[in-house]
């Protein structure tokens, strides 16, 4: 990530900082397709007591890297088993990249949830980029879609 910071201080243990992120995004902001900006300056994005905050959050499943799909999704639900899912569906996806740490597969499970994301203007549209607990995943797109809905639908 360019601009938010995820460092391992220990086993289990991470500093994590939006602040030079949220520094840069109101320039950012305007090169941003439409959901992509709604999306990373929502203002629960990084506030993490809000209940709409991505840290924390689990992916359910990932989409194939290769080939690319033209669209994907990635829905996410918390481990504490809160009531809402978010699924975030990206168009016009350029590619996608999905590498764990130990360069093994990605392990999903309530030990590898979201740390925090960062979503930048891209000659394509944008990229988002997720640091999960053991693996990172990028995401090149035209645009995306956030959406929070209860568990379920």
């Amino acid at each position: 990530m360019q601009y938010v910071v995820v460092e391992q201080q220990g086993r289990g243990t991470y500093w994590h900082s939006p602040h030079a992120y949220l520094d840069e995004l109101p320039e950012l902001a305007p090169a941003l397709p439409p959901g992509a900006r709604a999306f990373a300056t929502h203002p629960e994005h990084y506030d993490f007591s809000a209940p709409r905050c991505v840290k924390d959050l689990r992916p359910l499943a990932l989409p194939s890297a290769d080939p690319a799909p033209e669209h994907c999704e990635i829905r996410f639900a918390w481990s504490g088993g809160q009531d809402e899912v978010l699924t975030i569906r990206y168009s016009g996806v350029r590619l996608i990249e999905i590498a764990a740490d130990d360069g093994g597969g990605v392990e999903l499970s309530d030990h590898n949830s979201v740390r925090l994301d960062e979503v930048l203007p891209h000659e394509a549209g944008c990229s988002h980029e997720l640091r999960l607990t053991t693996a990172t995943v990028r995401i090149v797109c035209a645009d995306l879609v956030a959406e929070w809905a209860p568990m379920g639908e």
